[in-house]
């Protein structure tokens, strides 16, 4: 049926099942080691540029190669149903650790460039197949798993910075890419023993309507349906967009590198303070998600990113307006973790109300694979556009994208009312 029509499906009380917050908080453990993978990877990418005497175009380039590459796999997850979460989060977040002590024994940029791009294949299933995991565990309430699995992730990009940048103060970056793999490996125990299928094997939950208006069905009737059908949909289509274009913002590690390198290349601020101001970023990008994902599953997406893209855009614009003061900077980067790093999740949890009719893993697969190749994509213009023409334009820049992905929102995503919807033939 159409995103606006009544729901058949039979009404299941949406509470919490045993296990359920447990899984939320694995799940978004996985989240945080890949997170800090790359956290630390955007405090060292400074210090090995300037080892390995290449700019930030060369490094745009790899990342980007590494992203459209790591994306189109996460395409995959609808096509491995046979390997369970556990196994696949657990093989990605050994993965990650061994990437990262290869990182840090690496001799040139060559070897650096390849082993990066090896993190990124190994770390492809996070994103589809997390959250698959976690809204066929708790569909009814979409907004908040998903927000507390990017707020998961956002912890590691919390926590990693400081530690990398002290590591690099009292010894060097390739110690800081080291200790951060061990402690990876370290991490990745809980995802072996702790990620489990509901007691059924599958969500039980049938929802109630969704914020945005329409009536939302459960995972029971997300059984059957064609993926090439759902994503012509009028509001998929407007999501997958407008993620495309925000991705300049909030793209696949665009904030992770180039807001540090701004601090230490544009501004010349010691290792420990780009650590600290990163930190604050990132304890936004902690608190943010939780608060919006609540809010979007009571008020309504839109209305939510409207918000996000507002604000979002003004932090972004600002971080590089307000000079080299420490304490603007820090109320700038605090709103960038709060606006910026919220805007996925309620935009990904916007696109799971309009894939109905699908299986969850085999969406976000499609959505990520869109989603983060077109972000991979903006990682080598912005760090073109870092190197020719200096960091204010990439920053104003990236937060036009969001005035600019907002817009389509706006326009484009908007649900029909219930006497304007008319059923939809799917294929398959």
């Amino acid at each position: 049926m159409e995103a606006g029509s009544e729901s058949t499906a039979s009404a299941v009380p949406a509470g919490w099942r045993r296990g359920d917050r447990e899984q939320v908080a694995v799940v978004s453990f996985s989240h945080t080691i890949q997170h800090a993978y790359v956290a630390v990877l955007g405090i060292v990418y400074p210090f090995a540029l300037a080892d390995f005497h290449v700019s930030y175009a060369v490094l745009g380039v790899v990342l980007s190669v590494a992203g459209i590459v790591g994306g189109l796999l996460q395409g995959l997850a609808g096509l491995v149903k046979k390997y369970s979460a556990r196994v696949l989060l657990g093989c990605q977040n050994l993965g990650i650790a061994l990437a990262s002590v290869l990182g840090a024994l690496s001799p040139g940029m060559v070897v650096f460039s390849a082993v990066r791009i090896f993190g990124t294949l190994v770390s492809w299933p996070q994103h589809p197949v997390g959250s698959a995991h976690l809204t066929d565990r708790v569909p009814h309430r979409r907004g908040l798993v998903l927000s507390a699995h990017t707020t998961g992730g956002n912890v590691g990009t919390l926590v990693a910075p400081l530690a990398a940048s002290a590591a690099i103060a009292a010894f060097s970056w390739r110690w800081a890419l080291a200790g951060a793999g061990m402690v990876m490996a370290l991490g990745s125990i809980v995802t072996w023993t702790r990620v489990r299928p509901g007691p059924d094997g599958a969500a039980r939950h049938d929802s109630p309507a969704r914020p945005d208006g329409a009536a939302e069905r459960g995972v029971t009737a997300r059984s059957h349906g064609s993926l090439r059908s759902a994503l012509r949909r009028r509001k998929a289509v407007a999501v997958l967009g407008a993620g495309m274009i925000s991705g300049a913002g909030r793209g696949l590690g665009v904030l992770t590198i180039y807001v540090p390198a701004y601090l230490r290349d544009g501004l010349h601020e010691r290792a420990l303070t780009i650590g600290i101001l990163v930190t604050v970023v990132s304890i936004g990008a902690v608190l943010g998600p939780m608060v919006f994902g609540q809010i979007s599953d009571r008020a309504g997406r839109r209305p939510v990113l409207y918000t996000l893209y507002a604000f979002g855009a003004a932090a972004l614009a600002g971080l590089v307006l307000v000079g080299s003061n420490v304490l603007l900077l820090g109320l700038a980067g605090l709103c960038v973790g709060v606006f910026s790093y919220s805007e996925q999740p309620v935009r990904q949890a916007l696109f799971s109300d309009a894939m109905d009719g699908v299986p969850a893993r085999t969406a976000f697969g499609a959505y990520f694979a869109i989603s983060q190749s077109f972000g991979a994509l903006w990682i080598a213009l912005i760090g073109l556009l870092v190197t020719d023409v200096g960091f204010h334009v990439a920053f104003f820049v990236m937060a036009s994208s969001f005035v600019a992905a907002g817009t389509v929102i706006a326009l484009f995503a908007r649900d029909r009312t219930v006497s304007q919807a008319r059923p939809e033939v799917t294929a398959g």
